[in-house]
């Protein structure tokens, strides 16, 4: 009984092993482009009536984040957590619109601190919905590499790498603390995604 389970154990380890060289191999062997823009998030209740005046809708139609912003440093209210959030990459910004931004204040038993942004036009806050219209800014989707969905890495028309800023590029190498490393690794190491654009 044992030696069916460890061996059924190690057939499971060696595909899984199998399917993770396979999956380097195309990571590092993909033709998708780089873009290098910061990606942001905001939250989005669907049923969430339009207020301009009202915090809870102006913390989903007009403010943003930086996708890697804690939580509690957004200094909003615990329900928020459970709203569905949205990517996006700012694409261009015309002369008319300005990026503003401000830290978050302790609030809701948070500490704030958090570094919380908007479109202006003039001295007024324009919405995410006239920013979208507008193409400044550009919805994706945050993709995981299985073996089931690896042709996706030689589908540039509709695929990007995301590179985290911690990562340098020089003589057709990527370093990370000054150290040559593979596309591969740094997918692993959450310093790369794939992003459905």
């Amino acid at each position: 009984m044992f030696g069916k389970f460890l061996k059924k154990s190690n057939e499971t380890k060696k595909e899984a092993d199998f399917n993770k060289s396979k999956i380097d191999w195309h990571l590092n062997e993909s033709i998708l482009t780089f873009d290098t823009g910061k990606l942001f998030m905001h939250y989005y209740a669907p049923n969430q009536k339009v207020d301009k005046n009202n915090p809870a809708w102006q913390n989903q139609g007009v403010f943003f984040w930086e996708n890697d912003e804690h939580f509690d440093k957004k200094s909003l209210p615990d329900d928020f957590l459970s709203m569905e959030t949205k990517l996006f990459l700012i694409q261009s910004i015309p002369d008319y619109i300005q990026v503003a931004a401000g830290k978050a204040m302790p609030w809701f038993g948070k500490p704030g601190g958090g570094t919380k942004y908007f479109f202006k036009y003039e001295d007024n806050p324009i919405t995410l919905e006239e920013a979208h219209h507008l193409k400044i800014m550009k919805y994706v989707d945050v993709i995981t590499i299985t073996p089931d969905n690896i042709s996706i890495l030689n589908d540039r028309d509709n695929y990007v790498f995301n590179l985290s800023d911690k990562v340098t590029y020089k003589d057709k190498e990527f370093y990370l603390n000054q150290q040559k490393v593979s596309i591969a690794e740094l997918y692993h190491k959450s310093l790369l995604i794939v992003l459905k654009i």
